[in-house]
């Protein structure tokens, strides 16, 4: 198993699964990710972009699974994704000990705890494989919530990309590169 799941008592008193995203969660990560887009001004991808096959989904859950240095997290509630987070190991032999980290959480979900339980979950799974030893991030200047939450977890700004995202009304928003340090 790629990570034991773990069980956590959220803000709300909610108690939700933080596991391994398995290949049947497919069409339920689908499903997740279009509901992310529809509720999030923050992600990257648009909703004319998210345009994946089950299989697509399927193959991504594998490679994610298959990775030494890759993990897929799902957080389930009454058998429904309500977050995820993944880490994207590298490839390439110099590089192979860092990893990208993407998160979503269901808008009704945020600043209760889940997002800090998603982020302990792989940073202790990260830890204990002892494989990467940073973990690194995007994340829009603007989105205040979750800059607040990475510098919480540790995360450290590592520099400014001005100008990189652009926005549906045409405007620019600059990125905010994020890292992590593993010990």
């Amino acid at each position: 198993m790629k990570i034991e799941p773990v069980t956590v008592t959220l803000k709300n008193n909610i108690t939700v699964t933080l596991r391994a995203a398995v290949k049947s969660d497919a069409e339920a990560l689908l499903e997740a990710g279009w509901r992310y887009l529809e509720e999030s001004p923050y992600l990257i991808t648009t909703i004319n972009e998210f345009n994946w096959t089950q299989q697509q989904e399927q193959a991504w859950i594998r490679s994610l699974n298959e990775k030494e240095n890759g993990l897929l997290l799902v957080a389930v509630y009454n058998t429904k994704i309500i977050g995820s987070l993944d880490l994207r190991g590298e490839l390439r032999s110099k590089v192979y000990q860092n990893a990208t980290l993407g998160i979503a959480l269901r808008k009704q979900w945020q600043q209760i705890g889940l997002g800090t339980a998603l982020l302990q979950t792989a940073i202790n799974w990260a830890q204990q494989k002892g494989i990467l030893k940073n973990i690194w991030l995007n994340v829009h200047a603007t989105n205040e919530r979750a800059i607040a939450l990475y510098k919480k977890m540790g995360f450290k700004e590592a520099g400014l990309q001005p100008n990189y995202i652009k926005e549906a009304d045409g405007s620019f928003t600059d990125n905010k590169l994020m890292g992590l340090a593993l010990n």
